[in-house]
């Protein structure tokens, strides 16, 4: 049945009332919650900053320490308008528990120098010995806790004149060797076939020809590197600019006795410059009181040092130290063989005569 027109047209008004209403009412609430979230946002910019995330500043010790220095808190002093340092000669790379031998040559006579790293919040005061000193060498000690790969040294002097010099800045970049509960390393400034030998108490010597031993692991089936020398650099002049060598033994390997240390200039690339070189041991990350030489022992092989290529026998080699160690728990019995030796290792075993 078909509704009068006047029914029609006030059901129609009716129901365009409903949807404005509703609308209205969606409308509203949006614009209510809008403006809640303005005040929210408003609130929290007025009551709250943004925070910055300040670094934190490096601790000087967990990368090296030098002897004989003392450790100041604050930023290292310089100037940037100051006369330079002058040449500094340093290996650009470390391992963890090593050395490294930092000369020095200025034009001017250096009352203090300052050591750090860049982002610490200390530095070392190093005052030199000699009333006048424009050559100056000293050693940095490094952590067996080395864990970043790089980190940037800084160096700056106080001149005679009371003037300042501008920061030296160099990158050292950290390789991978074994630490253990004994560790004998060997750091040299340039590239140049220099060789590390620790002679053992049972007598056996460990060197580029006789690397350590490899043990049997139950667990993986397979032989693991377990004590010797994992560092042999630049073999033949062959460079590869690592200028390090290392040679570690976990606790359960040492051996109670004395154990000697030298060293032999392999192959000398380039006789027209010289080379420092400084050696240390350490027992559970601290230095071994030798009954023999100095700990850090170092030295200077000059211009024109003659290259020595030697296998065990250690003619025409330096011992540096000896030390002797005690109460060293008995080595296990395992399975284990000698670590096999690279292509460069026979190729120095073979120009040295030894078959």
């Amino acid at each position: 049945m078909i509704k009068p027109a006047g029914y029609r047209i006030n059901n129609a008004i009716n129901i365009m009332k409903s949807i404005i209403s509703f609308r209205f009412k969606n409308a509203l609430t949006f614009i209510i919650v809008i403006c809640a979230l303005s005040i929210g946002f408003s609130a929290c910019s007025d009551d709250e900053e943004p925070t910055t995330t300040t670094p934190t500043a490096k601790v000087l010790s967990n990368y090296f320490i030098i002897q004989d220095a003392s450790l100041v808190q604050g930023a290292i002093p310089s100037n940037p308008n100051g006369r330079n340092l002058g040449q500094v000669s340093i290996n650009a790379n470390a391992i963890a528990g090593g050395t490294s031998i930092v000369s020095l040559n200025s034009q001017d006579n250096i009352q203090k120098l300052y050591v750090s790293v860049k982002g610490a919040n200390s530095y070392y005061s190093i005052t030199p010995t000699l009333q006048k000193n424009t050559i100056f060498d000293f050693v940095l000690l490094f952590s067996q806790n080395l864990s970043d790969p790089y980190f940037e040294l800084q160096i700056a002097a106080l001149f005679d004149d009371g003037t300042t010099s501008p920061i030296y800045t160099t990158r050292v970049t950290i390789i991978s060797a074994g630490t253990g509960g004994l560790q004998i390393s060997l750091s040299f400034d340039n590239e140049k076939d220099i060789d590390l030998y620790v002679v053992q108490p049972d007598g056996e010597v460990i060197y580029y020809g006789n690397q350590g031993e490899e043990i049997y692991d139950t667990i993986t089936g397979e032989y693991i590197y377990a004590w010797g020398l994992d560092l042999d650099s630049n073999p033949g002049c062959y460079i590869d600019s690592i200028n390090n060598e290392n040679v570690f033994y976990p606790t359960e390997y040492i051996q109670a006795g004395t154990y000697q240390v030298w060293v032999n200039m392999y192959a000398n690339c380039d006789e027209s410059i010289p080379t420092n070189w400084a050696i240390t041991a350490l027992k559970a990350g601290q230095l071994v009181t030798p009954t023999y030489g100095n700990n850090p022992a170092i030295g200077v092989y000059p211009i024109g040092e003659p290259s020595n290529g030697i296998g065990s026998e250690l003619t025409g080699a330096l011992k540096v130290m000896e030390f002797t160690m005690t109460g060293i728990t008995p080595q296990p019995t395992k399975i284990k063989k000698s670590s096999p030796l690279s292509p460069s290792a026979k190729m120095k075993l073979q120009s040295a005569g030894v078959k």
